[in-house]
């Protein structure tokens, strides 16, 4: 479980890096320091529920459900706040590589999470 986690995120920030590098060879500095804020917005709440889950791994099935929801809860927190202090404190945001790398990374996760579950039932 423990690979699984840590190559899911490995994967989420190759990709927050890899949209980064796209927006600074397009639009420049700007644009790729918005794109990496997006892909962080993304893998910082995420390795947070990740941490929660993996933590809870070995309990009872009851500590484990509460672990998902706090975890689940603290990731949608983090990701709100994380979203309002970039758009209250950074002084140049581009809206669309910060959008563009915070999807993205989502989509290595869920991309992963198929890829992974395919893997298993073979």
């Amino acid at each position: 479980m423990i690979r699984e986690v840590t190559s899911i995120i490995g994967l989420q920030v190759a990709a927050a890096m890899s949209v980064a590098l796209v927006f600074l060879g397009w639009l420049g500095t700007v644009a790729a320091a918005s794109a990496l804020v997006g892909g962080a917005i993304a893998v910082v709440p995420g390795a947070f529920y990740a941490l929660r889950i993996v933590r809870s791994r070995n309990r009872s099935p009851e500590r484990m459900l509460r672990a998902h929801y706090a975890g689940e809860f603290g990731k949608l927190a983090l990701t709100f706040a994380m979203f309002a202090v970039t758009f209250a404190w950074m002084k140049n945001v581009s809206v669309l590589p910060l959008f563009t790398a915070y999807i993205a990374t989502l989509a290595v996760y869920w991309v992963a999470l198929l890829m992974f579950s395919k893997i298993d039932n073979r």
